[in-house]
């Protein structure tokens, strides 16, 4: 699968990111958790987050995805105005 943030990230990001997921995987294993299980675990987080946009976009704020967070940011206290 591939991610969205792929081509747009510079070399500095792509770094960070896999500095971020050895450490992940090295906790992972510190607390007894397989890379498999850690993976599934955040496929589903991916999955969640995909559902929960999906459901505030079209049942909660009738705004199209592309627009949500921008909306949000309008709607909180101290947000900027959509850019």
């Amino acid at each position: 699968m591939r991610e969205p943030w792929d081509e747009a990230e510079t070399p500095e990001e792509q770094a960070a990111r896999r500095d971020a997921y050895r450490r992940l995987a090295d906790a992972a294993r510190r607390v007894g958790f397989s890379l498999e299980s850690l993976s599934h675990m955040l496929r589903q987080v991916t999955h969640n987050e995909v559902e929960t946009r999906r459901f505030l976009s079209e049942q909660v704020y009738g705004v199209p995805d592309a627009q949500l967070d921008s909306y949000l940011r309008a709607r909180m206290p101290g947000g900027d105005a959509p850019k």
